[in-house]
């Protein structure tokens, strides 16, 4: 039987982390949403490539701030881009942000948030600026553009499963697949 190594307990760990949080949280998409709600707290993650999770805070109606963490095998957003590294330091990537909602979206018009941070890792810190859009296509379907750099770029379509939970699918820095929660 193969031993596990500690790099292996830790994936499980945070997998297992993020399965019971999902059981137990309502949810609402993967990449940080540019529809900002006020006393709203959201929090996430993101699998495929790696796995990710991230917190968003309201602390007004058009502003929140948020933090995650990631563990890529693949290196993305990392300055090191070897196969095979099996350091956990080069493939964990911390961060955090703060989004400012420009425009409140309508049923007709996209909401639009600032995005500014910075997110690092053992080879240093980076900065992590951009733009997200959020637009409710009814009352199911929700596309969503963050144009940041940064781990929290990427372009999703979320479905709301009911009003507690929306799973997504997309191309974004936080993995492929992903869900949502309000707390």
């Amino acid at each position: 039987m193969p031993r596990l190594t500690w790099k292996a307990m830790a994936r499980s760990t945070m997998l297992f982390a993020i399965v019971t949080l999902a059981a137990v949280a309502p949810a609402w998409g993967a990449i940080p949403d540019a529809d900002i709600e006020p006393g709203v707290n959201r929090g996430g993650f993101g699998i495929i490539s790696g796995a990710y999770g991230h917190a968003d805070f309201s602390i007004s109606g058009n502003s929140a701030v948020g933090a995650y963490v990631g563990i890529d095998p693949n290196d993305i957003f990392l300055g090191d881009f070897d196969r095979g590294d099996d350091h956990f330091d080069s493939d964990l990537v911390v961060g955090g942000h703060y989004m400012y909602q420009f425009v409140e979206g309508t049923r007709r018009d996209p909401s639009v948030s600032g995005i500014f941070g910075a997110f690092a890792n053992r080879h240093g810190i980076r900065p992590e600026f951009g733009f997200g859009l959020s637009y409710p296509f009814d009352v199911k379907w929700t596309g969503r553009a963050n144009i940041v750099y940064g781990p929290s770029w990427g372009f999703e379509v979320g479905y709301r499963f009911n009003p507690q939970v929306e799973g997504t699918i997309g191309v974004t820095g936080m993995g492929l697949l992903g869900l949502k929660f309000r707390f």
